[in-house]
């Protein structure tokens, strides 16, 4: 069968849900010349976005199209045109693209909050040593009979090294027992032969020994390949639990603000007051740094949103944290000095 239609649905980013309109309809302007330039404007059925319901997000329609070679005409293809490469290119690709021509678009669709970058590339690094040292165990493995069957034939020969050369030796002492008094065959061309038979079992033992250390080589890439298994199912799994707490906590923000907006009619925080509450609530927990910098960060923060007339936070509660955070900043002070007071005489 095949599929005249293909659809990509991109949605609006979290961190773009709260700019303005335009900002928004220009993500999904650039993400549709995107895709028009991927797979053909000409081909192209249907762009529409939808802004009425819970994220914003763009229907792509398009017909997969591709050049028949060998007929000389273009031909539907959705298998030839979706491929494997595409599918894995298509986010970092279109996640470029609109960095270059978004000013405002910073942190991309590949972040921390869809999926935790570094967990991924730690992820692919692990599946590429995984894949390697299958093939690396495959080629031994394959080396492995290869000398196993050689070492078939090795024993065998040397089983008929040791008789022959017993039969060398019977004949040689035999030979001084004829009748005649005289040898048929010198004793040198029988030491000649012999030499040659010892060479056959040196090459045939060497053989032995070869395949003893492919055995040992197997093994270490056997012990390896096991590591490697464990370490990516370790990493798979932490990966599956960041996404589970990313996806509890994505929850969690959505009813927060639902809540805000909903319940006490809260549509939007100002900048100020989003870092003062920030730093209130680290207060509140007792979550203290012992760092000076950051600290005079807060008190910049708790400031601006101070002197702001439109601040939401009360101003008692601004004020006590302001107090808060320079006897915090004093005892930083005064621990550092202690730190680097010399030795009292």
């Amino acid at each position: 069968d095949v599929k005249a239609l293909a659809t990509w649905i991109v949605t609006l980013p979290e961190e773009l849900t709260e700019v303005p309109h335009e900002k928004q309809s220009a993500f999904f302007e650039a993400t549709t010349n995107f895709l028009n330039a991927r797979y053909g404007q000409e081909n192209a059925v249907a762009a529409v976005v939808h802004y009425d319901e819970t994220t914003p997000h763009l229907h792509y329609a398009f017909v997969p199209v591709v050049f028949d070679d060998k007929k000389s005409r273009y031909k539907v293809s959705a298998k030839e045109v979706l491929t494997r490469h595409d599918l894995q290119t298509f986010h970092e690709d279109l996640d470029q693209h609109l960095k270059k021509v978004l000013p405002f678009y910073e942190q991309g669709i590949l972040n921390n909050k869809t999926l935790p970058f570094y967990n991924v590339a730690e992820i692919k690094k692990y599946n590429d040593q995984f894949n390697a040292l299958k093939t690396e165990l495959a080629d031994i493995e394959d080396n492995i009979r290869a000398k196993q069957a050689v070492l078939k034939i090795t024993d065998q020969a040397l089983t008929e090294v040791d008789l022959a050369e017993k039969q060398i030796d019977d004949f040689k002492q035999a030979l001084s027992k004829n009748l005649f008094g005289k040898t048929v065959i010198k004793p040198d061309d029988l030491d000649r032969f012999k030499n040659v038979l010892a060479t056959m079992k040196k090459d045939t033992l060497q053989s032995q020994h070869e395949t003893e250390e492919l055995k040992q080589a197997l093994g270490q890439v056997k012990a390896q390949l096991a590591d490697i298994q464990s370490d990516y199912q370790n990493l798979k799994e932490t990966h599956e639990a960041l996404q589970k707490r990313q996806r509890e906590h994505q929850q969690m923000g959505y009813a927060m603000r639902d809540m805000l907006k909903n319940d006490y009619g809260v549509n939007s925080m100002k900048t100020s007051d989003v870092k003062a509450r920030y730093v209130l609530y680290k207060l509140d927990h007792d979550i203290l740094t012992k760092n000076k910098k950051i600290a005079d960060s807060w008190l910049k923060d708790l400031m601006l949103a101070r002197e702001d007339q439109d601040t939401k936070i009360s101003l008692t509660r601004l004020d006590h944290g302001i107090e808060q955070v320079k006897a915090l900043i004093n005892r930083i002070i005064e621990l550092t000095r202690d730190l680097f007071k010399g030795p009292s005489l």
